[in-house]
């Protein structure tokens, strides 16, 4: 504890308190009703080979019971075998998640080792695999120019003369394109801009709603709802609870799409933009002239 302490002492506005994830007052009190995003990382260590598909089952259960109490904040959980993410915010009879997975068993059975990328909950950014950071960090020593990579990608820094990522935003007036393949085409011919992803916003499916949304759950919801309003009155905490209604959309990511994928009103294109190097040049003199 006063390792931890000592570490995040060196960032500004942090703040913390010393309680249990589990405990809906200690939540309450950390704020977790007022916020937009929750991480929660995995402290669990592997001891037994026996143990392998156990090592994040606190991590499921925790990130699944503050899914149902809070289902307007965003979980990101740390996972540990990528092979549990199948049961991260799981819905019982989610068709529409199942048809999504059964991409992953294809890219399994063809023997890909990182068949997880088209697990719903990795691709709309609720899950990350710490072996994914082990094996960045294992990079980083190797090759010292990684970080600087990855914040170029990020788009936090701007090296001069390189391209900067941003996006770009589909509209009616881009329907005439239809897909990436044509889209991609157009960018790199037109203005040099290269894409390297998508972010789309779908609606869930009604009938998945429809599944989801029975009797039995609306009375647990009810149930939920009157326990976090008794508990905030309880601590004493003024706190208007808004409604906790599952989403009616969600967004993900999808990496390195195909050409023949059909665009849709509102997807978001990450490009990497080339440098402008006349408005370079002239911020160059500008400042050579101040000199």
């Amino acid at each position: 504890m006063e390792f931890f302490l000592e570490m995040i002492r060196w960032f500004p506005l942090v703040y913390w308190m010393k309680g249990s994830i589990k405990n809906l007052e200690d939540l309450l009190k950390a704020g977790i009703s007022d916020a937009k995003c929750l991480t929660i990382l995995n402290k669990q260590k592997n001891n037994s080979e026996e143990e392998q598909s156990l090592i994040d089952c606190n991590t499921i259960l925790t990130a699944q019971y503050i899914f149902r109490m809070f289902p307007n904040v965003k979980i990101c959980s740390e996972i540990i075998d990528s092979n549990n993410m199948r049961f991260m915010q799981f819905r019982a009879n989610d068709q529409f998640s199942l048809q999504i997975s059964k991409r992953e068993k294809i890219e399994t059975n063809r023997g890909s080792q990182i068949a997880y990328l088209f697990r719903l909950p990795f691709s709309s950014g609720n899950v990350f695999s710490a072996a994914m950071l082990d094996t960045l960090l294992y990079q980083n020593f190797v090759k010292n120019y990684l970080i600087s990579f990855v914040r170029l990608m990020l788009g936090i820094d701007q090296a001069s003369g390189s391209g900067s990522l941003a996006s770009k935003t589909i509209t009616y007036k881009d329907s005439w394109i239809r897909t990436y393949g044509r889209l991609y085409q157009y960018l790199c011919s037109t203005s040099s801009e290269i894409p390297i992803g998508v972010y789309r916003t779908d609606p869930i499916p009604k009938s998945v709603q429809h599944e989801s949304v029975n009797k039995n759950l609306k009375v647990s919801k009810n149930d939920i709802e009157t326990m976090i309003k008794t508990r905030l009155e309880y601590l004493k905490i003024d706190k208007t609870l808004t409604s906790s209604d599952e989403p009616e959309e969600f967004s993900y990511v999808i990496i390195n799409p195909s050409y023949d994928l059909i665009l849709k009103n509102g997807d978001i294109i990450f490009l990497i933009k080339p440098a402008n190097n006349k408005e370079e040049k002239e911020r160059n003199n500008s400042f050579a002239n101040k000199d």
